[in-house]
Parts: C-alpha cells; structure tokens; sequence
C-alpha cells in the first residue's frame, strides 16, 4: 500500500508549455476536481503532491490547484533536466519519501523502495525517426525502453498509442490505460465576433485565414501544407492568408526556405506578430475559416480536437490516432496528398458558411467525447487501487 501519491510535474513548470504540459495540467485539474468531489462526500482521499524543481514554485501556483501540493526537489530546474537525460539522477524518494510515482514524461527516475507508472504520448522516436529530433530520439529510445520495464503500469493517450506501445515493447495489453486529453469547452467554444477581432489585431493578423497550428517541426508535414496553399487559385489566396501558428522546433530549415522562398513569389503565408498566449488560442482558432493539419504522425492530435470544440471545419491527414479524434467530423487524406489537401480547401472555401454551421454542431458533439474528468478518473482508479 502507498501511502502517498506524487506526480512528476517538470512539464507544467518548463520553459515551454508544450502539448505533453496540457496533458498533465488538464489531468491533474481534473484529478483536483475529483477530490473535491470526494471530500464533499465525506470519504478519505490520499495525500498527493507533484513533484517540481524548488526554483519554479511561483508558476506551479498560478494553476490554482486547490487539494494538491507542491514537493519541492531540492535542485534548480536546469540541474534536474541535465541529471535525468545523463542518467544520473538519485532515487527521488530518498527525498521525497516512499510511495506511488507517476512520471507523465516517457521516463521514470530513479527509485530506491517504491513502485511506479509512466505515461507514454506516441513512439514518434522509435517509428518515426526522421522527423525526430535525434538526440531527443536517443535519449528517449534508450531511457523510454529501460523505464517501462521498472513500472507496474503505463499511461497512454489513444487507442493507436496503446496498440503500438503493446507491439513494440511486447507488453500486456493489461498494463497499458488510455486516457485521452481533452478540449476543456469552458475554454475552448466558439468565442464572439468581437473577441476574434480584438485577438486578430492584437497580433496583426489583417486577412481571412486558414490556420496551421502546431509545433514547427518535420513531423507535422507544414511543407506539404504549404504546398498545397500555394497551389489554390489565386482570386482564393487574396481573400485567405495561411497562419502558421506554433514555436518553432528542430530541423526548420527546409521549411523556412520553402516559405521565404514562397513569400518573395507573392504568397500570403504569416505568422503572428508574437507567441500566442494560451488564452487567445481560442478566439485564434475560431477567427480562422478551417484547420488543416496534415500530420505525418500523431500520438493524439490535439489542434484538430481544439478546433472542433470551437466549430472550425477540420481537414486531418488519415493516419495514427487522428481518426480516432476527428471521427465523421471532419475530412481526411493521405498526408502526401498535396492535390487533395488543395482541392478539399477549395471546396471548403466555396461552401464556407454550410461547412462551418455543420462544424459548430457536430465538431463540438465529438470534441464532448473527450473529457479530463473521465481521463482523470482512469488514474484515481489506479490511485486507490495503490492506497489499498
């Protein structure tokens, strides 16, 4: 029996907040809800705390938890990044005491006495190494392969996930829980024109757009996108910009060539004026007339799932997890299929107003399939299965 839960949460207090950072935060939101719910009811909960460098407490409390805490690990943030890619990291609960571990980062660290889980987003590594960056790759083939060994349960985000991580870890099927990420629609629903044209000016975005958003990185096949953008007639590409909405990863340069390149021939392709703020994505998303998300592979697909609680027309590639989350809403291609990207946009364009009503219906029907408190409840199962 554990007496006490901790959750590694390095990914809610990094730099960057990064999709792995959405997840943790909207299960952990959701886990802090079922406490709540709990307690209103009378019964025991376990004590849970997320484990942080001692350094980033102050961003760890503008979430607002209400019943978890803050485990302190007595070392600055860039100290523990350092210590766990080489390996060399202490057994954590000689620290922070003996109990149950989820690590929601691939990896586990090290333990000296206590059991453990670790989350799994996609084997983007280990399928689809060229659009990976290649130390990261490493790193994580090595440490990923090494971890799921040591943990007694693991975490994953998709049906498709969980089929690859049972084939190519050859783990039991048993081990291995979905619980999916969500589009809370609290925050993401179709927000007002006014909202749109406040967020559109605030980041000098001044046409009609079709909006890309993702990560800059090979693995989003953007070039494809690009691709097929440029090839729409031109009376089209003078009413619709295309947005490129995302940090910029690794390996970007053929990418930005192919856009300088298509910029210098007159091409609408921009970029907003500075980082969208997690609070403005809404009204960006909504503002846009459709998502096109072409990816060459997804451990989820969470743009897509975002845009159909907002009421935007999606167009996906048809591979990994996305139809999952698309289902019927949206349409689906071969992610090489640049004519058919350019033809399903064209068409979208020319019927805008019936594909967006339909969008608002049905996209944020299968947005509500997908929920954090039905993902966070799948880890409150394992939590007091742990506590028994």
């Amino acid at each position: 029996m554990a007496r006490k839960i901790f959750f590694e949460g390095i990914g809610l207090v990094e730099g960057h907040f990064s999709g792995i950072g959405q997840y943790i935060l909207g299960t952990l939101r959701g886990i802090d809800e079922i406490i709540e719910q709990e307690k209103t009811a009378g019964r025991r909960v376990p004590k849970i705390e997320v484990i942080i460098p001692y350094d980033t407490r102050a961003k760890f409390n503008g979430y607002g938890f209400k019943h978890l805490r803050p485990k302190l690990f007595p070392m600055p943030f860039r100290v523990i990044a350092g210590l766990w890619h080489r390996g060399k990291m202490p057994p954590i609960d000689l620290y922070c005491g003996p109990g149950y571990y989820i690590f929601t980062r691939f990896v586990t660290m090290p333990l000296a006495f206590s059991n453990s889980a670790v989350v799994i987003y996609d084997l983007s590594f280990e399928l689809h190494r060229q659009y990976s960056d290649e130390g990261n790759a490493i790193f994580l083939t090595r440490s990923t392969r090494k971890s799921i060994k040591q943990v007694d349960t693991i975490f994953t985000i998709s049906q498709n996930a969980r089929k690859e991580v049972r084939e190519v870890y050859k783990v039991p099927n048993d081990k291995i829980i979905v619980a999916t990420p969500a589009a809370d629609q609290r925050y993401f629903y179709r927000r007002s024109p006014q909202e749109i044209a406040t967020v559109r000016a605030k980041y000098g975005i001044n046409n009609n757009y079709i909006l890309a958003l993702s990560n800059l990185e090979p693995r989003k096949n953007l070039e494809t996108l690009v691709d097929a953008y440029c090839d729409l007639p031109e009376d089209y590409r003078k009413k619709y910009s295309l947005l490129l909405v995302g940090v910029n990863a690794w390996r970007t340069d053929k990418l930005f060539q192919k856009i300088v390149e298509r910029v210098k021939q007159g091409y609408d392709i921009i970029r907003p004026s500075e980082y969208v703020s997690d609070k403005d994505k809404p009204a960006i998303i909504s503002g846009a007339s459709m998502l096109v998300y072409p990816s060459h592979y997804e451990g989820f697909g969470m743009p897509p799932l975002e845009a159909m609680a907002c009421g935007v027309p999606v167009i996906t590639s048809d591979n990994s997890s996305l139809p999952e989350v698309v289902g019927k809403v949206g349409v689906m291609l071969d992610r090489l299929d640049t004519a058919g990207y350019t033809r399903t946009m064209k068409k979208y364009l020319d019927n805008l107003d019936e594909m967006t009503k339909k969008s608002i219906i049905e996209g944020s029907e299968q947005a509500s399939k997908f929920s954090w408190e039905a993902s966070a409840r799948l880890y409150w199962e394992v939590i007091q299965e742990k506590m028994r």
